[in-house]
């Protein structure tokens, strides 16, 4: 009688593993679900990702790299607070990567329908007739960008987008969550999916810097009201 052959079980490389943790924290601190100031536990992680603590020591460089996490000397490692200059300075940036997106975008004929489908998604939970559901509402305008942005086809522009410490928060932070701020938000959101669907890329790249340079004012009248 033949030895029982047994399943291989694939087990995560420690790189695998890093980026795992990377990947999670960083998607919770965008999502808001740890605040800005919130201390990480090395030993906590450990446990629930079910390793020892270097990865998770390696993962938290990294999101201190990226502007996620600040790590202090012999006191641990903290959710990095975001403050209203941080988000002005943000959205500076995020402009003109969103912008040359969108030209690149057009430029390449990409189909935008993805976008249709996220903001159908918003619309519906605007017109759901209940209590307004900012947090998921929230995450759908991140995707929508992020997706905006991927229709690049450019793996770097989409890397460096992806990098920046823009939580979701963030993207409705200078508007008014109200019906008339969320109508135009979308009705501009269309815009610039008609724009790329014309393959326009002159009036999408000049929208794009029109749709976020007006957060941005309002990010610095924010700033310079404190």
């Amino acid at each position: 009688m033949g030895l029982a052959i047994l399943p291989v079980m694939d087990t995560p490389t420690k790189n695998q593993l890093i980026d795992s943790i990377y990947n999670h924290l960083k998607r919770q601190i965008r999502q808001g679900l740890l605040p800005n100031g919130a201390k990480l536990s090395e030993n906590t992680l450990a446990k629930e990702f079910s390793c020892s603590r270097t990865p998770v020591r390696e993962a938290l460089k990294r999101l201190e790299q990226d502007g996620f996490v600040v790590i202090i000397a012999h006191s641990g490692s903290y959710v990095k607070d975001i403050t209203m200059v941080d988000y002005q300075q943000l959205t500076e940036v995020r402009a003109y990567l969103e912008a040359l997106a969108i030209r690149l975008a057009c430029e390449n004929g990409a189909d935008p329908a993805i976008l249709d489908q996220i903001l159908d998604r918003m619309d519906a939970l605007k017109n759901a007739g209940k209590a307004f559901d900012v947090q998921t509402f929230s995450t759908l305008h991140y995707q929508f960008h992020l997706e905006l942005v991927k229709l690049a086809g450019n793996n770097l522009l989409t890397l460096t987008y992806s990098r920046l410490n823009l939580s979701e928060a963030a993207l409705l932070f200078a508007q008014s969550i109200n019906d008339r701020g969320i109508a135009k938000t979308q009705a501009e959101h269309r815009r610039l999916v008609d724009a790329i669907r014309a393959r326009d890329e002159k009036e999408g790249e000049r929208f794009m810097l029109s749709h976020l340079w007006r957060k941005r004012d309002r990010f610095k009248a924010r700033t310079q009201a404190i």
